[in-house]
């Protein structure tokens, strides 16, 4: 069994195939409303969980008959199940709660489709976009002109479904632009509180990079209305591979990990490898040629756990990727404090390192350049911190996030060459466990090192 088995990607697939995607909607729509015509649909963001279920989002374009014709792009939520019976109980579910435009069942997919902002467990999504609601929710005390937000309405920037909403907005008079993040009830007030300390803590100028302004939360719609922060993605600066950009976000690694912040969440280090083997799991069902060495690195990894030293746990940021750091030539921006937590913070300096080799596999980069990006950062970081790095426990980090970056970039989203990649990572995480990595000098992960 592997992925051409198994009919969620299959599924996937025909969602991706350009005019049967168009077929199949526009034939679930007639269920919704005979007026409206789909003239467009396209996948934009897909989530693969091999045997267990996907996730697409669509963009759809479609044009109204009332009275005349009017154009409108609108977003689409499918939610596809390995068993047609748990898709029909799913809609005669959401019938039950909703009179009004409930999720269509798509037989032919086993799927379900949404129309946002109607999408599950973010039912405030509909209520945040009515532009008077968004004026009065997020700003009741400084706007008092309705009418000026019928103009500048809310537009969707990312869904994670069932957990956020990620939304952008400019101000009608100002033009500034800022985000709005929706939460489910789970996350809501905790991640408020993590951007009112993250800011107390810039605000003090104990910090060299900058952070989201929180200018308003609202707990009736579990809302946070923040300022925008200029910049790239450090992954676009990444594929530069220049070191004094490294050296730059290892300095500033370290002053978050100095910073007397006390989250409120602690990371649990046991539950780790248990979350790298469970995600392992779906990368060895999709291709089980993989199954060998994959066994082969998490057992060693899980050994590794054993014996080295109980890691200093101090305040990190708990979701370092390169599109989390917006890099400027004056400043540098952090955003997306949502896991923000007490915990090891070697994991933040492993996972930004195993991005990077991420990209040196993936995009050709020359493994003399990442070495010399890699040493600048953990150079930069040491220097900040004014202490030497457990290098064992780097390499740990380091090989269990590049199997996470290889699951979520190419597992989970299918871009085109996905098999090349994840072969790629399962490689060099065997070559990282036994100190032989082409692109840093870390040791191997055995109790004689």
């Amino acid at each position: 069994m592997s992925h051409t088995d198994d009919s969620i990607f299959q599924t996937i697939q025909q969602v991706r195939t350009p005019g049967l995607l168009e077929e199949v909607i526009s034939s679930a729509w007639i269920q919704w409303s005979k007026r409206i015509t789909i003239v467009k649909v396209k996948s934009n963001w897909t989530h693969y969980r091999p045997f267990r279920g996907g996730r697409v989002m669509l963009k759809a374009c479609v044009i109204y008959r009332n009275g005349g014709q009017s154009q409108k792009k609108i977003d689409l939520f499918l939610q596809i199940y390995s068993d047609i019976e748990a898709a029909r109980a799913r809609v005669k579910k959401e019938r039950s709660r909703r009179h009004e435009r409930p999720p269509l069942f798509i037989p032919k997919w086993r799927a379900v489709l949404w129309a946002l902002p109607d999408v599950p467990r973010l039912r405030k999504l509909k209520e945040l976009m009515e532009p008077d609601n968004f004026r009065c929710l997020l700003l009741p005390e400084t706007e008092n002109k309705p009418g000026a937000f019928r103009d500048s309405p809310l537009n969707l920037f990312r869904l994670v479904p069932r957990k956020r909403a990620i939304l952008t907005w400019e101000h009608p008079r100002t033009h500034r632009r800022y985000f709005v993040k929706l939460f489910n009830k789970t996350d809501a007030l905790r991640v408020s509180n993590n951007y009112r300390q993250i800011m107390q803590i810039s605000k003090q100028g104990k910090l060299d990079f900058i952070v989201p302004e929180l200018i308003s939360y609202n707990p009736s719609c579990r809302a946070l209305l923040m300022t925008e922060i200029p910049g790239k993605t450090f992954t676009e600066e990444m594929q530069k591979a220049i070191p004094g950009a490294f050296a730059r976000v290892g300095r500033i690694l370290g002053q978050l990990h100095k910073s007397q912040a006390k989250p409120e969440m602690l990371r649990n280090p046991e539950k780790e490898i248990d979350a790298i083997c469970s995600h392992m799991g779906e990368v060895k069902l999709a291709l089980p040629q993989l199954r060998v060495q994959l066994n082969a690195v998490t057992a060693i990894l899980a050994d590794a756990y054993q014996y080295l030293p109980i890691p200093k746990r101090m305040s990190i940021h708990g979701n370092l990727f390169g599109d989390q750091i917006l890099y400027g030539q004056k400043n540098i921006g952090i955003v997306d404090w949502d896991a923000f937590c007490c915990g090891d913070p070697l994991y933040d300096v492993g996972r930004l390192i195993a991005h990077l080799l991420f990209l040196g596999g993936t995009e050709g980069l020359a493994s003399s350049d990442v070495q010399n990006c890699t040493d600048a950062l953990l150079q930069g970081y040491q220097d900040e911190v004014g202490e030497q790095i457990n290098r064992q426990w780097l390499s740990w980090h380091v090989t269990a996030q590049l199997l996470m970056r290889g699951k979520i970039s190419s597992l989970r989203k299918l871009p085109k060459d996905w098999i090349g990649q994840l072969t790629f990572v399962v490689k060099e995480a065997e070559r990282l466990v036994h100190g032989r990595s082409r692109y840093m000098n870390l040791p191997a992960l055995n109790k004689k090192s």
